[in-house]
């Protein structure tokens, strides 16, 4: 009976050993498991101080992105609207609000709520916030974009990919549903991304066919505290109204700016447009709103335009804060086509 004791407590012993084993080989196992990742290739300008752009400098990298990062800081409200489609709201978990709120566009009203943490403006970041949010990813935006905003959110975030959202002027549309397909393959939502990207390439074309034919020329107008500016063809705003959507300039011959050129009264009367589209920079950024009032000018009251009732005055939190993708696209394509009655 001792003998038969021992053995079986020999026997125990080796089954209780190799479960151990067991155990160590799987708990070794998920220690070693890679998380599965998307290669996103980041190409895009980091914005110098100059405005014509001469002191931007290239900037590309690769970065691996973890498959569906369950936590994102957001600071491109394009990309926002875009991950909003997807049903993804619940993997933000931070981006830049302004002060109470000011910044947001009113189609993005839904992340007002305190779930979502506030890491400043568009411009001035709060990095304190986006190291307590503890990102698995950090979408940027061209308004963010340089290097200094860069060197301190990896500090912030270490280790954290840093993915570029924003349209390239010299590939507006391209690069716009490339960004889309990134944020698709990142979280698994590919057919949804090509629908949306389908769904801006024909609101594009209906635009496209209306305009086509349309012996209209247009003007695009920035208002800033009672100063006016304008964009052409491959600029900023000018590249969805004339290259995107195919109105025809009332001026083929306006320098390229970030910030427009700077234009007078004078200046729009003796171009005098047929169609003038204006953005109030005062509205947008929470300053006082001037564009009625420049508008109404003695000295431009006779420009077609003005007469014939052809002034359409756009959303400037769209226009100024969230163009730049797919989605916000349609909504801009959408307040062209409602605000100038094409169908008619």
């Amino acid at each position: 009976m001792k003998k038969l004791g021992l053995l079986l407590m020999v026997a125990i012993a080796f089954v209780l050993v190799a479960c151990g084993n067991d155990e160590d080989k799987s708990s070794s196992s998920k220690k070693g498991e890679t998380k599965e990742t998307v290669e996103v290739k980041n190409d895009f300008k980091l914005r110098g101080k100059a405005d014509d752009g001469s002191e931007d400098k290239a900037y590309s990298d690769t970065v691996k992105v973890p498959k569906n990062p369950q936590k994102a800081v957001v600071f491109d409200y394009g990309a926002l609207k875009t991950m909003e489609e997807m049903d993804l709201k619940d993997k933000v978990v931070a981006l830049p609000k302004g002060e109470g709120n000011a910044q947001l566009p009113d189609f993005l009203g839904d992340f007002k709520s305190d779930k979502y943490q506030n890491t400043g403006s568009l411009k001035e970041i709060n990095f304190d916030v986006v190291a307590k949010a503890k990102p698995d990813v950090i979408y940027l935006s061209a308004r963010t974009a340089n290097q200094k905003n860069i060197d301190e959110l990896k500090k912030a975030a270490p280790n954290t990919p840093i993915v570029y959202m924003g349209a390239k002027n010299d590939k507006f549309v391209e690069s716009m549903k490339d960004d889309t397909m990134k944020l698709g393959k990142i979280y698994d939502k590919e057919n949804k991304a090509k629908e949306l990207n389908k769904e801006l390439d024909e609101k594009i074309a209906e635009v496209k066919a209306k305009t086509k034919n349309l012996n209209l020329k247009a003007m695009y107008l920035l208002v800033n505290e009672g100063e006016l500016s304008t964009f052409g063809a491959g600029d900023r705003f000018g590249n969805l109204v004339f290259d995107t959507l195919g109105f025809k300039p009332a001026d083929n011959n306006i320098k390229k700016s970030s910030h427009g050129q700077n234009v007078t009264n004078e200046y729009v009367s003796d171009k005098n447009p047929d169609i003038i589209f204006a953005m109030d920079r005062g509205k947008a950024i929470g300053e006082k709103s001037t564009a009625k009032q420049v508008l109404g000018n003695d000295v431009i009251k006779n420009v077609k335009a003005i007469k014939n009732d052809k002034v359409l005055e756009l959303d400037p939190k769209l226009w100024y804060f969230a163009s730049g993708s797919t989605t916000t696209t349609i909504e801009q394509i959408e307040e062209i086509e409602e605000g100038l009655n094409l169908d008619k």
